[in-house]
């Protein structure tokens, strides 16, 4: 008797899952398109702020909400990396086969050497874009920005 009670909760919870797991697809869905369409537009900034009467923008200031776009320029920023297990024998194989120096014990030493290569792949050749929220307490993320900004509604 308590078989058929048991597979009545399962199918429900089955149900259940099902509905969400649905409901989390069509999200997604939704955000894709919405990502896509977000760089898009980021691609038509990116192109706008290449002109020189744009040079030295770094902040566009959006007065209705208080929050800004900070400009990440070409060149000036480096993107998140991380290594496959690949790269990292290889970058291993590469540094014992001649980028070690002595000047340092070897694993700090190969652990700098590692972050340099990578450091320098990973310099950004294009626009980035980052709202932040709530420009007067940005916990110093504008310190090191230089002073061009512009404002929008």
């Amino acid at each position: 008797m308590n078989t058929a009670i048991d597979q009545r909760d399962l199918v429900r919870a089955v149900r259940k899952y099902r509905s969400l797991d649905d409901q989390i697809k069509e999200i997604n869905t939704t955000v894709y398109k919405l990502r896509e369409d977000k760089k898009f537009v980021e691609n038509e900034m990116s192109d706008i702020l290449r002109r020189t009467n744009f040079q030295n923008l770094n902040k566009l200031e959006i007065q209705d909400d208080g929050s800004y776009i900070k400009i990440q320029r070409p060149e000036t920023w480096s993107k998140p990396w991380s290594l496959s297990q690949k790269e990292l024998k290889d970058l291993i194989a590469s540094y014992v086969n001649g980028g070690a120096t002595g000047n340092k014990p070897w694993p700090e030493e190969l652990f700098d050497w590692i972050v340099e290569r990578k450091k320098t792949a990973m310099v950004a050749k294009e626009f980035a874009f980052k709202r932040v929220m709530n420009v007067e307490n940005n916990d110093g993320d504008d310190e090191n920005e230089q002073s061009g900004r512009m404002g929008a509604h």
